[in-house]
């Protein structure tokens, strides 16, 4: 799969999760918590989501 293409999808997805499950846990939906909270998810996700597509998709060719 395309570098460009992966990078995207794995934005896309992340910013999804992420924003989705802070709101979800934090309890003020107005506040500035959830804000937090999705951008850190956001970073944490886009890494784990960008590394684990190829694995998804493929999963008997071996990554070293």
């Amino acid at each position: 799969m395309n570098s460009a293409v992966l990078t995207a999808i794995s934005i896309f997805a992340a910013l999804f999760l992420g924003f989705t499950v802070s709101f979800v846990v934090t309890p003020d939906p107005t506040g500035i918590l959830p804000v937090v909270v999705g951008v850190v998810l956001t970073g944490v996700l886009i890494p784990a989501i960008y590394f684990g597509i190829p694995r998804l998709f493929d999963p008997n060719e071996r990554s070293t």
